[in-house]
């Protein structure tokens, strides 16, 4: 049996078989097109006034939130299936890859080291080698921040999973694509602090631009207005694994614009915003399930609106409790190990803080609006996959 991931043309394909199979689904038009000309596609299924908005790959390096939603659309357009939804009461909205063309960088590094035909085990244990690589990464950064060292920043000092794929560079990316190919390739000549090997945990878009820091509420443009920051300063990710990657500039992961440009909102933030906007304004909105990769949680952090967007103190804390008991629900409902489930809910992230991304702002706008991190076991894109019985077919069920 040939492996399981799925690069970007085999979404697409999928995707048109599916359409091409079932009825019930509905290909509809595309949200928009990102800057480099990917069609970001839509879908829906039944027919029902209540509107729930599904999305995968946000963070285009986040390929299980893909696969999942297409495990979804699948199951729901079974004519046969049970599915315990009744479709004449809900419109469901799919946008399997919001970020197609991070989705695209990402898969196409991890096909030089995990072609189309590798069969299922042999891919396996290269993403568990990669998962336990991402896991020491973690546990010794974390060993020097309980010894209260400095991290190390500097990006010549690859982290073991940076070093999997430090031999792969932008032309792992077909030529068919040369527009995304000559953008990524402009950003790592640019900005040559950016390690290597790391073209598979692009969540980006082919801008280097992340979708979900692409906020006008994000902390880092918010110190630069207040005179806090400079573009020319330096500000590094703030996580155990990507400690050496500065977010100051496009890159892989948590840049949400260019200081040399100014902020701009990106398409594909356009795109579900505009979404969500319409069912809104129709009344006909019901929630948004905004899927990632990994960690097993489901963030529901109230954020205090600022007064610009002027949404009432009252208001606001009825939606967010609205939102938390949702979460509950859906926490009580689904695990992150189907095998175990008295010890494996989701768990809710609750801690309060000020909105920064653009899942914040999204979630104060639209409440009933749930950021969930499928997988509870980490290491995008593949470490998901290193675990198929254990990990990857619970997060599926």
């Amino acid at each position: 049996m040939k492996n399981i991931i799925l690069d970007y043309e085999q979404v697409e394909e999928k995707l048109q078989e599916m359409v091409a199979n079932s009825s019930r689904i509905r290909q509809e038009e595309d949200l928009g097109v990102t800057t480099c000309g990917l069609p970001i596609h839509h879908y829906t299924i039944g027919n029902g006034s209540k509107e729930i908005v599904v999305t995968g790959a946000t963070h285009g390096c986040e390929i299980i939130s893909t696969d999942f939603v297409l495990h979804l659309m699948e199951k729901l357009s079974d004519e046969n299936g049970d599915t315990n939804i009744d479709l004449s009461k809900y419109t469901i909205h799919f946008v399997p890859m919001l970020n197609p063309e991070g989705y695209l960088i990402s898969t196409s590094a991890i096909r030089k080291i995990i072609p189309r035909d590798m069969p299922l085990r042999a891919a396996e244990i290269i993403c568990k080698l990669y998962y336990l690589k991402y896991r020491e990464d973690d546990r010794d950064t974390a060993k020097k921040r309980e010894n209260n060292e400095e991290l190390d920043r500097n990006p010549e000092d690859l982290r073991r999973f940076q070093a999997m794929f430090s031999n792969i560079d932008y032309t792992c990316i077909p030529e068919k694509y040369s527009e995304i190919r000559e953008s990524v390739r402009k950003i790592l000549e640019k900005y040559p602090d950016i390690p290597k090997g790391s073209l598979q945990i692009w969540s980006a878009n082919a801008n280097g631009i992340d979708p979900q820091a692409n906020s006008e509420y994000n902390n880092v443009l918010l110190k630069i207005k207040n005179g806090e920051l400079t573009p020319e300063d330096k500000v590094y990710v703030n996580n155990l694994r990507y400690a050496n990657i500065n977010q100051m500039h496009p890159g892989p992961i948590n840049c949400g614009f260019d200081p040399e440009v100014g902020f701009e909102l990106q398409p594909e933030i356009e795109a579900i915003s505009g979404l969500l906007s319409r069912l809104s304004e129709k009344g006909t909105l019901y929630s948004y399930f905004n899927y990632h990769s990994v960690g097993g949680l489901i963030y529901q952090r109230p954020a205090q609106a600022p007064e610009e967007m002027g949404i009432e103190e009252n208001d606001f804390w009825t939606k967010t409790l609205d939102n938390f008991a949702l979460s509950k629900l859906y926490a009580g409902k689904t695990y992150t190990n189907v095998n175990n489930p008295k010890k494996s809910n989701y768990k809710i992230l609750t801690k309060k803080n000020t909105i920064s991304t653009s899942a914040d702002a999204l979630r104060v706008r639209h409440p009933r609006n749930f950021l969930i991190e499928l997988s509870g076991m980490g290491g995008n894109p593949v470490g998901p996959y290193g675990d198929i019985k254990g990990n990857y077919t619970n997060v599926m069920n």
